[in-house]
């Protein structure tokens, strides 16, 4: 009977050790970009495995200083983690360097800090995808298809480290082959994207590639082109996937895009803090979870995951 009692014992102690946490997840995207919802719903799912509370906050439309609003606002409530989108690095270093004296520990994901290490937010780690080589393998998958006489990067969120850095990898790959190429500005406004896309090929009516660099871009270009009878004529290359960018891949509407797994962007930093609160366990400065390529010799495997809400 003594052994029993000893043995209940133990099982309370460990069970107590176990508590239960709360996480936020503070990110620059609101519920209006559809790439949100997967991260949103992996965060969920990895909230139920490991029966913590996970929080999700996120401005309606992108804007830094209500990003920046929500983010004081979690820190205020000393949660025993935080996960955070390192959208513009020079604006969240303040706060997030307050948390991390506070005791907060705190996990980057979608976009890391890219200035130097001793410039860089201590973070305990990043989860995401590489930027800048998303914008390189974007490039490289086009040039594999063809030389575009003109390219046109739809920006729909310019200042936003992540897309400036994919932007660049383009940008960086096609200049040197003498191929001119531009940002242009669309907005979060699908209407507006659709227009100011139109407007641009109009005035440069050479361009035969468009890069999107995220579903807020790729919607609208879809469409561009199907109105106007562009198809095959001017090349989309994506980033990121929708049920909507699968099914253009299929269609030939647009040729690529660029997968970086955002599923894992919500599920892993739950489980990292965990476990940092649990043990102190914690991976390595970098998890990355893209980029890869999708495009007609592998879309039908991945529109399955698109369609299950894990991509």
């Amino acid at each position: 009977m003594r052994k029993l009692l000893v043995l209940l014992a133990m099982v309370a102690l460990v069970t107590l050790t176990f508590g239960t946490y709360t996480f936020y997840v503070v990110s620059h995207g609101g519920p209006a970009d559809p790439f949100w919802g997967v991260v949103m719903k992996g965060m969920k799912d990895a909230a139920e495995k490991y029966n913590v509370e996970a929080v999700y906050l996120g401005p309606e439309k992108f804007s830094i200083k209500e990003f920046i609003d929500l983010l004081e606002s979690a820190i205020a409530r000393k949660p025993d983690g935080l996960v955070v989108t390192i959208t513009n690095p020079v604006a969240l270093d303040e706060p997030l360097r307050k948390a991390i004296k506070m005791g907060i520990p705190v996990v980057a994901i979608n976009v890391p800090d890219s200035r130097p290490a001793d410039e860089a937010i201590p973070y305990l780690c990043y989860v995401g995808m590489d930027e800048y080589l998303a914008g390189v393998y974007a490039a490289r998958r086009m040039l594999q298809e063809f030389t575009p006489r003109r390219a046109v990067i739809a920006i729909h969120e310019p200042g936003h480290a992540g897309l400036e850095a994919r932007a660049k990898g383009i940008m960086d790959t096609l200049k040197p082959k003498g191929i001119p190429v531009e940002k242009l500005d669309i907005t979060t406004d699908p209407t507006k994207a659709l227009t100011l896309m139109k407007s641009y090929l109009i005035k440069h009516p050479d361009t035969d590639a468009i890069f999107t660099l995220g579903p807020l871009g790729a919607h609208p270009a879809i469409q561009l082109v199907e109105e106007e009878g562009l198809v095959g004529k001017v090349k989309i290359g994506a980033i990121d996937l929708t049920t909507k960018i699968t099914d253009a891949i299929k269609k030939g509407e647009v040729l690529f895009t660029v997968d970086q797994q955002q599923y894992l962007q919500g599920y892993l930093p739950v489980v990292f803090l965990y476990l940092y609160n649990e043990y102190g366990l914690i991976p390595h400065e970098k998890v990355l979870t893209g980029p890869s390529i999708v495009d007609k010799s592998n879309v039908d495997i991945v529109e399955k995951t698109v369609q299950m809400g894990y991509r």
